[in-house]
């Protein structure tokens, strides 16, 4: 059976950019590990569930007390967006021992030599694994683009055999114009996609009382909603330097 291992930054990547590729290879019988590296705590998303700015979900300013739930603080923000993050997995199909919270980086402070790191210590575990990230094409966020230029350095080493760097659907015009000829695939879920709209929908689940605060649709939201309405992945293979 084929493993497959996806690096993942942060909480609702899976879904987003991931979602349709992580089905396509469970509904082949593979085995998929999905790796979140980041803990997620610097999303300014607490300031709008604090009501110190505008919700951009409810589309006013929130008053945590008359919603039913204490302001949150860092530390409540990551076990919030974890919770969202696992149970997207699981939506999509994933078992819960191959949901893997590393998370010992956070946010915004990764290097490609955290990155690389990374990737060597689940290769060793899993030999022979197949890995999937981020392009690091396109300008995109620094957590996206170290990991995948990590992985391509990796692969270029012959450390890695097999590399997909998946491109946010939002990222797909600058990934193009930055790499002149580069082939850019696109995969939709031949069957089972709505386990992927399952996925996606939830981090849009508000129910303060169950400790559900739609975190990632707060953080996001058009980017979820285009996704409900078109469960696409999109990936490229390694490329030669320019």
């Amino acid at each position: 059976m084929p493993v497959n291992l996806f690096f993942v930054p942060h909480q609702d990547d899976e879904a987003l950019t991931f979602g349709a590729g992580i089905r396509n290879h469970l509904n082949a019988g593979d085995e998929c590990h999905v790796i979140l590296y980041t803990d997620g705590s610097s999303s300014n998303v607490v300031r709008q569930l604090n009501g110190e700015a505008k919700s951009s979900m409810h589309r006013k300013v929130l008053n945590p007390e008359r919603e039913g739930y204490s302001p949150l603080d860092r530390v409540d923000l990551v076990r919030y967006r974890n919770d969202e993050f696992l149970r997207s997995c699981l939506a999509l199909g994933l078992p819960v021992e191959n949901v893997h919270f590393v998370q010992r980086l956070q946010d915004g402070t990764t290097t490609v030599e955290d990155c690389e790191q990374l990737i060597g210590e689940y290769t060793d575990r899993y030999r022979g694994a197949r890995v999937k990230t981020f392009t690091n094409l396109g300008g995109n966020h620094r957590d996206h683009a170290n990991m995948g230029t990590a992985a391509l350095q990796l692969f270029r080493q012959g450390k890695i055999a097999d590399l997909r760097l998946y491109v946010e659907p939002y990222n797909l015009r600058q990934a193009k114009k930055a790499y002149r000829g580069l082939q850019i695939h696109k995969e939709k879920p031949a069957i089972h996609g709505e386990c992927v709209v399952a996925s996606l929908s939830e981090y849009k689940k508000w129910n303060p009382a169950l400790e559900q605060f739609a975190i990632g649709y707060h953080s996001v939201r058009k980017e979820i909603d285009a996704a409900i309405a078109n469960p696409v992945s999109y990936y490229h293979k390694p490329y030669e330097p320019a």
